[in-house]
């Protein structure tokens, strides 16, 4: 049977709060006032991420050291200007990461030097945008499932490297993807709908978009990472990594073949990543706290314990 739908309420009648007073006089004023703050919201959102990224040009002379680590020296300097020749939107990947993820020669991003700036009036923000750029500081490059796509409203994302679900409001990017495959980029909060716990999300800037046979070796490839980094800070996180080594996930997808996908090229990555950061399986499994699975011990520690086959006469 089907759900009958809610009445909507007339400006005259009873509010739903129950104050007995009329839904004009009462909640509908506070209703469309919200209603007017997620509109300036999601313009804010929309001209925010010009401003950062024309902000982000004006620093040059901070993208060559920035741009090696995010290629990971796979493409010279120079040839910046045809990245997106080469690399699905190259170019507007890599500002977007030099603007929320890399550190400047002080220390902070410069999404964290516009917030100063905008304090002292020297980058101009209106109210709204304000907001949006104090929410930014934390937003950092990140790996999200594609669980769930809302036809012509967007779709649910869900951390790879967690348990925390977003409601992204992306209509062109729902229409691209499909359930299982793998968004690589920021999702910057905006506007909060009326009665909801937590604000819609946004693709802030150019993602990265990996086929569904990509979530398994994309998270063993970041876990190797987090490993390394727990060799020295044991209580290491994964908001630790990817404040300070977020690269590593776009070191993975460029890796990745362009034409058809190829499972061996994932497992030479972790084998590969392994080997340059001396890492091993039972080394891994230590620093992440886990237990090695039986059918991955080395052969020598399967085989502690049992006496040699003595040889037949």
């Amino acid at each position: 049977m089907a759900k009958p739908a809610k009445k909507k309420l007339g400006r005259n009648d009873p509010c739903h709060c129950g104050s007995g007073r009329k839904y004009k006089d009462c909640h509908l004023i506070i209703e469309e006032a919200a209603r007017s703050e997620q509109l300036l919201l999601r313009q804010a959102q929309d001209s925010l991420l010009p401003k950062i990224i024309e902000a982000a040009q004006s620093v040059p002379e901070q993208f060559p050291e920035a741009f090696g680590r995010f290629w990971q020296n796979k493409y010279p300097f120079e040839q910046m200007s045809d990245l997106d020749e080469v690399e699905d939107r190259g170019a507007e990947r890599f500002l977007t990461w030099f603007a929320f993820d890399f550190r400047q020669q002080d220390g902070r991003t410069l999404i964290e030097l516009l917030n100063t700036a905008a304090d002292e009036g020297t980058f101009e923000v209106d109210p709204y945008e304000r907001r949006l750029l104090e929410e930014w500081r934390t937003v950092r490059l990140r790996p999200y499932l594609v669980t769930e796509i809302h036809k012509g409203k967007g779709m649910l994302l869900r951390d790879l490297l967690g348990e925390q679900e977003f409601e992204v409001t992306d209509y062109n990017a729902a229409k691209r993807l499909e359930v299982g495959e793998v968004v690589v980029g920021h999702l910057t909060p905006a506007d909060r709908p009326l009665d909801a716990s937590s604000p819609n999300y946004y693709l802030g800037g150019a993602a990265a978009h990996l086929t569904n046979d990509t979530p398994q070796k994309l998270l063993e490839f970041a876990e190797l990472h987090l490993a390394d980094m727990r060799r020295e800070r044991p209580e290491a996180t994964w908001s630790d990594l990817l404040d300070e080594r977020s690269e590593v996930l776009n070191h993975f997808v460029i890796a990745l073949p362009r034409e058809e996908p190829d499972p061996s090229v994932m497992e030479r990555l972790v084998s590969d990543g392994r080997i340059a950061l001396q890492l091993t399986k039972e080394s891994v499994a230590s620093l992440l706290g886990r237990v090695l699975p039986k059918d991955e011990e080395p052969e020598d520690e399967k085989s502690e314990g049992e006496k040699p086959t003595e040889p037949q006469a």
